[in-house]
């Protein structure tokens, strides 16, 4: 009797030591700190989706993208999920929102500069006073003997309101007068034409006459 109750001590301390092995086992598998975060980590990893490559060729003309913007975008898009449909259209809205912005710099730049341009010829009519028509005429014939030597004189004057400066009227002015002193002219001014002084004056410098 005393024998049979011996093994069946053994025999339950042998099932409960078996049991407690089974659950170190199953909590092995399955937490970081029961013994393989490793395996874990391993299983995460597996699952992670891979990066999508965009394809942004469709949102601009010609579909010519700059490859470093694209790789840069593509990263932002990732990492909110999103899908190559909705990776173009916000590559859509960006390129519209980008020329929107650049279109309406440009044009508040060139109504900055009319602004400048004619604050220029007010201050030049300012300076010469009563001797604005004359110097400006004169000023004309100086441009047309520059002109023979630089054909493009016109152009450059057009360019940043300089033909409204007084200075450069001056300039030109005082050119008219020495070219006419080298070619002898009683006048005093340089050059032959069939048409006025004032009339040349007009159309070398439209924005002085209004």
């Amino acid at each position: 009797m005393a024998e049979e109750l011996e093994q069946g001590t053994n025999n339950n301390t042998g099932s409960a030591e078996s049991g407690t092995q089974q659950e170190q086992n199953t909590n092995d598998g399955g937490t970081l700190l029961g013994g393989n975060p490793e395996g874990a980590n391993q299983e995460e990893q597996q699952s992670a989706p891979e990066p999508i490559k965009y394809d942004f060729a469709p949102a601009f003309e010609g579909g010519v993208v700059d490859e470093n913007i694209a790789n840069e975008f593509s990263k932002l898009l990732n990492g909110v999920g999103a899908t190559q449909e909705q990776a173009v259209e916000m590559a859509k809205f960006g390129s519209k929102y980008g020329t929107d912005l650049v279109t309406a710099y440009e044009e508040q730049r060139q109504q900055a500069e009319m602004k400048q341009y004619a604050a220029y010829a007010e201050h030049t009519k300012e300076v010469l006073g009563a001797k604005f028509d004359e110097t400006v005429a004169q000023a004309s014939v100086g441009v047309e003997a520059v002109e023979k030597e630089i054909p493009n004189i016109r152009e450059i004057l057009s360019q940043n309101g300089l033909g409204n400066r007084v200075e450069v009227i001056q300039l030109f002015a005082q050119i008219a007068n020495m070219a006419g002193e080298d070619n002898n002219s009683n006048s005093g001014k340089a050059g032959s034409t069939n048409i006025s002084e004032e009339e040349r004056a007009k159309m070398l410098y439209p924005s002085m006459s209004k």
